[in-house]
């Protein structure tokens, strides 16, 4: 009795380790197996959203998967593009179309679009406007430019930056931003000084914005300066 139950114990193992290695060599092999089948491969990619980056970057994406439609999915590529482009790609939506030439793979890109350029230690960095920095050797930059010695004020105060930007209704050409002050550049070289963008709020900027909707700003008025309660100087021209 005491062999047979060890006979048993000792098959059952034998059989465990067996359906181990099948399973393992079934998983091994059936990449490489449908790799070579040809109703696995695409027969046609078409590629939609692509406003900056180079398709040709998205096709040799693709070809890393063997052209082999059936282990193609969109986080897998979505990783691999960003990888590529600097997290220029905000998503991206795979679908697979059967029709009588085979398998077709349609993919849908959406590309982050830049509302800033960030300029530190001459690297360029963008934004979008849900304060996602990303940097791409394609993307052309966006106006207004802004100069820091860290990135990461930026990134901490992107939506005080982004309501200074909308209340002067996009007139700025150039920003620098520092832990002392703000200092913005309008595009016809209005000089404008601001206390640090960690310190500003609605209120103030607002109060900024009255002046030119208020008065009327002579063109000669070189400078502009805004404390912390609102009072602006003007400096320079005069005010009509």
């Amino acid at each position: 009795m005491k062999k047979d139950g060890r006979r048993g114990k000792w098959l059952g193992y034998i059989l465990s380790v067996l359906w181990l290695f099948s399973m393992g060599l079934s998983g091994f092999f059936f990449p490489y197996f449908t790799d070579n089948i040809e109703f696995f491969k695409i027969k046609a990619l078409h590629i939609e959203g692509l406003k900056a980056i180079p398709s040709e970057i998205v096709v040799d994406e693709i070809k890393k998967f063997k052209n082999n439609w059936l282990f193609i999915d969109s986080t897998t590529l979505l990783k691999n593009l960003n990888s590529r482009t600097g997290n220029s790609v905000s998503s991206v939506k795979i679908d697979r179309v059967f029709s009588s030439r085979g398998v077709e793979l349609k993919i849908f890109i959406e590309e982050r679009k830049p509302i800033i350029t960030v300029i530190k230690d001459d690297i360029v960095y963008f934004f979008d406007k849900d304060g996602t920095v990303f940097q791409s050797q394609y993307m052309k930059i966006a106006k207004p430019l802004v100069y820091t010695h860290d990135i990461e004020l930026i990134k901490k105060n992107f939506s005080k930056l982004d309501m200074l930007i909308e209340l002067t209704g996009g007139n700025l050409g150039e920003i620098y931003i520092t832990n002392l002050n703000t200092v913005a550049y309008t595009e016809d070289g209005l000089k404008i000084t601001m206390p640090p963008i960690f310190l500003l709020d609605k209120r103030v900027v607002e109060k900024l914005t009255n002046v030119f909707k208020v008065y009327n700003i002579d063109m000669n008025t070189k400078e502009l300066d805004l404390n912390m309660e609102g009072l602006v100087i003007i400096r320079g021209g005069k005010v009509k």
